[in-house]
């Protein structure tokens, strides 16, 4: 009868096949690593955009009470935005509502197509006064690069001409998408009319007004319609430049006398004083902002750019520069390429280790899986569309100790076989067909306890973590088949039977230290029990104290700089402060460049560094440095020393980070009256000005405003026949200007402004009364006090209401080098004690910030690690087929905690996301060493029928070996990572490293003892057809060692 060959056996008789394949996918590994996108991080899903409103001349609580209040309640009838998360800003003639979309939203453009269909309708529903209400749902797109056109002699336009030539160019990169230009201004034609003259010839303002404005107006002009075609009717431009304009009459008398404009006004051509502009290194400049289409390359498409831009520098002026600001495509370069370095050294490192811990061959065959697996695992997640990023790059480092494990234990038992006697054939097929078991478990543990992360984790976290679980997976599950199909060649070619013991063997020296420990545990195996349980204890009290920072600080040569100066200030005095600091950081040799927004915010350059809303009172700059380490240095430095430095303002240093809140610490006061709200705000920043922590302390409700207030008498002004809104577009032209046409030239278009004589265009506030105002009487002007009652009044900066109640908010920030979480703690402890006893019931308060952002993953994070625990319970139920076995494995978790604490507190290291992830595959690597342990005590315990002692003792001695090899591996093969020092990934190399050596130690001394005292009273029952599959020794020693 024909003996069915195994896979394994199939495998081994074919070896050359097995390898032509194992080199196949090797190469196309190769190639997908060339190849694959490649990110810094993987896509984030920003689930926030804004719809702003737009309501001229009303007060910030008119916009409130009539603009606010209403598109609030409308876009809270969508089920898929989140209330609690949604707040509006209302100020004077305009409400910005930031709108942010429940974490299960994965469409959020269909969201917002929603969204934006429904305020087209729902406008009809506002004030007649409402001129615009636009949503933009572009508000988390980041730009991938941004680059600056630079020029003093080079007028806006000529620059925006020559950015507009570049971005034809970027254009035809099929990688490149959304482009958009910053800091542009427009050339306007200014008519600057003389009210003495426009007097002499008795020409109504408002007529004049209008008679421009139909003169700039293209309507339907019709078409002839003839037998053959249609024939449309087009009338040519009556404006094409200030000269036509300059040449428009405006009055004829009935004795053929013209008056044109000219003869009234001052026509020129000139760029406004800007509101908002931008600057790089002081000079004029322009931004151009480009994002990348999803699914390229980054890296490749920053060398796209690059010729683009080489080709491009060679056809602009000399007096023209070109420099990128925000750099994506670089920063994923350096950090892919750093990450690889460091993959490549722990590959070099864990080689060494096995060559050191391992005889020659032995560590030649476990060493050559780690690449082999490295480059089919990137082969695999090329063809599964996972991108390479420093998450995908971390969890491949991660992986690389354990890769070997798996041939670890084969070999280690393809040894034992040898020196039972067994044939080098069959010691390679028995080392694993007798592992399988163990070995696809353990596999298949370690990748389930992620299932959770994948299942429980929403938004943002998600959108981080989603690519290590599967990187993880896939790199766990090739390395399980080539422990299974692959190794055994190698140990049958190449290991042969040892002929004498080497001289030196540090497994030898490590198991005799290792005895001597394990008989003292044996000896007192209580007083080992409660010191391991004092220490788990103490590393809990340990591990809760910690710092807690979800969310790190970005590794970046760059920083932004915030300029906030009070509500209303203009931004001539803005840019004043703005120059004076750039001029301070100008001289420092480690800062590269400084781009400038004045007025305004930069683009969204950096993920979860949102734009802020700006104004004339706000300024940003982007400080590129030399280096990561001199952006820390920087800041250090110059925080301390500007943020106060100048009157009336303040300056934020703000190291770039991967929080999603832009204040570390907010405190919400939630009311009805904002009287009320005020008050207790200014109690709540009173009691926290104490706090030496905190700095900037400040409120969201801003300063309150200097405004006039025009009482219009309605009976006079009716008896002159002027209206509400004449009276107010009059006074717009006395002081801002009034659009009344177009001139195009070619592309280019030129807003025509009407507006007073140039000088009484900063006129002082206590003129205002005395300004004239038309009649319906040709000729005949009145005073403004005639007509109305003009009084100064004040009113609030900003009202912000979220979730549709008015809250105030209390910001602040941490000073450098002090602990946030202590802060907070400190906070908390002053409100709960000092101002919430005193709170009226109708004022509620709440936390934001930090704390906020933590508290939303933390509930998370615990489902997370309980199901992952519940997880692993099941396996070992599954596995032992017994419940207190099972249970008594799953103890073995808590081993984790002290080396994961003694890490922490070490290093100086907080609690974040990356920590949770190390603590998750430290779950899964102690399992593994557990499961080892209890598999051979049982097998003992049971089919051997030795004592629980002496099964205990024998596991102990047989497993450690193993265990510590592997256990090496991995903590040294993570040693590249903690070396990095990345703010992001160090902390869980730190994590793996400790918990890593510290519970292997824990567990060979202490699980051996548990095992003992657990199981030394519970009888054996008959349950030897349950273990039929084992492999029975004595069977095995009829393969004589000659046989192949």
């Amino acid at each position: 009868m024909k003996k069915n060959i195994g896979a394994i056996e199939a495998v081994m008789r074919h070896h050359k096949l097995m390898f032509f394949f194992v080199g196949v996918l090797v190469l196309f590994g190769v190639f997908a690593l060339v190849k694959m996108p490649k990110q810094e991080f993987p896509t984030f899903t920003i689930r926030q955009g804004v719809v702003v409103g737009i309501y001229p001349g009303a007060t910030s609580a008119q916009v409130e009470e009539q603009l606010a209040k209403p598109l609030e309640k409308f876009l809270f009838t969508y089920k898929e935005v989140n209330r609690e998360k949604t707040y509006s800003m209302s100020r004077d003639g305009i409400v910005y509502i930031m709108v942010e979309l429940e974490n299960n939203v994965h469409n959020k453009d269909e969201v917002w197509s929603k969204i934006k269909h429904g305020i087209s309708l729902f406008k009809m529903q506002l004030p007649s006064g409402v001129l615009a209400v636009i949503a933009n749902d572009d508000f988390g797109d980041t730009s991938a690069l941004l680059i600056a056109l630079e020029s003093d002699t080079r007028s806006y336009r000529e620059l925006e001409d020559y950015a507009e030539i570049l971005e034809t160019k970027l254009r035809l990169l099929k990688s490149a998408s959304n482009f958009r230009l910053y800091g542009t201004q427009k050339e306007q034609i200014n008519v600057y009319l003389n009210r003495e003259k426009l007097a002499i010839y008795g020409i109504n303002y408002k007529t004049l007004a209008a008679n421009l404005f139909s003169q700039g107006l293209t309507t339907v002009s019709g078409k002839v319609e003839t037998g053959n075609s249609n024939m449309p009717l087009h009338f040519s431009s009556i404006y094409n430049s200030e000269t036509e304009v300059a040449e428009q009459i405006i009055y004829s008398s009935p004795d053929g006398t013209i008056v044109k404009l000219k003869d009234v006004a001052t026509i020129t051509k000139e760029y406004e004083t800007p509101k908002r502009f931008t600057q790089n290194n002081g000079k004029k400049s322009i931004i151009l902002s480009m994002e990348m289409r999803e699914g390229h390359n980054i890296i490749a498409y920053g060398n796209d750019v690059d010729e683009i831009l080489k080709e491009f520098d060679t056809l602009i002026p000399d007096d023209v520069a070109v420099q990128r600001i925000a750099d994506q495509p670089k920063v994923v370069e350096t950090s892919v390429q750093n990450f690889l370095r460091d993959l490549v050294i722990a590959v070099v490192i864990i080689i060494l280790i096995m060559l050191i811990l391992f005889p020659l061959r032995s560590a030649i065959i476990a060493s050559t899986t780690i690449p082999i697996t490295v480059f089919i695992t990137l082969g695999l997640m090329y063809l599964l569309n996972i991108p390479l990023n420093t998450v995908t790059l971390a969890a491949l480092i991660v992986i690389l100790g354990m890769v070997v494990d798996n041939s670890v234990v084969v070999i280690d038992g393809y040894m034992e076989y040898l020196e039972k006697g067994v044939s080098k054939w069959h010691a390679a097929v028995l080392s694993a067909k007798n592992y399988n078991g163990a070995i696809f478990f353990a596999t298949f543990a370690l990748c389930s306890i992620f299932l959770p992360v994948l299942a429980i984790f929403t938004g943002i976290w998600a959108d981080f973590v989603k690519h290590f679980p599967w990187t993880f997976s896939i790199a766990l599950v090739v390395s399980y088949l080539l422990s299974m199909f692959y190794i055994p060649i190698l140990e049958f070619l190449l290991i042969k039977r040892k002929t004498k013991e080497k001289k030196f063997n540090l497994n030898t020296i490590i198991q005799k230290f290792y005895v001597k420990g394990l008989d003292a545990t044996f000896r007192y195996p209580f007083i080992t029990i409660a010191l391991t349980a004092i220490f788990i204890v103490v590393s809990i009290v340990f591990f809760f104290s910690n710092d807690q920072r979800m969310f790190p600080n970005a590794d970046r040569d760059q920083f932004a700089v915030e300029i906030y100066l009070p509500q209303g200030t203009p931004v001539g005095k803005t840019k004043i402060v703005a120059d004076s600091l750039y001029q301070l950081l100008k001289r420092d040799e480690e800062i590269v460049s400084i781009t400038s927004f004045i007025g305004m915010s930069s683009p969204r350059f950096q993920t979860t560094y949102a734009p802020n809303i700006g104004g004339e009172n706000f300024a940003q700059f982007i400080v590129n440095t030399t280096s990561e380490q001199s952006t820390i240095e920087l800041l250090d430095k110059y925080t301390p020393l500007y943020q106060n430095y100048f009157p009336n303002a303040y300056v934020r240093f703000k190291q770039l980070d991967y929080q999603l809140s832009q204040n570390p610490i907010e405190v919400r006061l939630t009311g009805n009256q904002i009287g009320q709200l005020k008050q207790y705000s200014d109690t709540l920043i009173s009691a926290l000005s104490g706090v030496e922590s905190l700095v900037w302390l400040h409120t969201n409700y801003e300063e309150a405003l200097p405004a006039l207030q025009v009482d219009l008498n309605t009976a006079e002004a009716s008896r002159l026949g002027i209206v509400k809104s004449l009276a107010e577009l009059e006074l717009t032209g006395y002081y801002t200007g009034i659009p009344v046409g177009t001139v195009w030239e070619a592309d280019y278009p030129l807003s025509v402004i009407m507006k007073t004589d140039k000088h009484e265009v900063n006129d002082n506030p206590n003129n205002v009364d005395n300004k004239y105002i038309s009649t319906l009487l040709p000729g005949i002007s009145v005073p403004l006090r005639q007509i109305a009652d003009v009084r100064p009044v004040w009113h609030e900066g900003q009202i912000v209401r979220r979730n549709g109640v008015r809250t105030i908010t209390v910001l602040a920030d941490v000073k450098r080098g002090y602990s946030e979480t202590a802060t907070f703690k400190e906070i908390k402890g002053i409100i709960e004690n000092e101002i919430a006893p005193n709170l009226p019931s109708d004022i509620s308060y709440s936390y934001g910030g930090m704390h906020e952002g933590d508290m939303e993953v933390v509930p998370s994070i615990i489902e997370v690690l309980i199901i992952a625990v519940l997880i692993i319970f099941l396996l070992l139920l599954f596995k032992f087929k017994k419940i207190n076995v099972a249970l008594a494995a799953l103890l073995s978790l808590s081993f984790v905690l002290p080396g994961t604490s003694l890490g922490l507190w070490i290093t100086g290291t907080p609690l974040t996301l990356t920590v949770i992830l190390g603590i998750i595959s430290l779950f899964g690597i102690t399992i593994r060493n557990t499961i080892l342990i209890f598999e051979h005590a049982e097998d003992l315990r049971i089919n051997k029928k030795t004592t629980a002692r002496q099964a205990a003792y024998e596991a102990g001695q047989r497993r450690m070996v193993p265990i510590f090899l592997t256990s090496a591996t991995t903590a040294i093969g993570i040693i590249p990572m903690i070396l990095s020092n990345s703010s992001l990934w160090s902390p869980m190399g730190i994590v793996i490293f400790y918990g890593t050596i510290l519970s292997m130690i824990i567990l060979v001394l202490t699980l051996p003892a548990m095992y003992w005292k657990i199981f030394q009273k519970v009888k054996i029952r008959d349950i030897s057809k349950k273990f039929s599959n084992k492999i029975n020794l004595s069977n095995q020693n009829k393969y004589s060692s000659d046989e192949v």
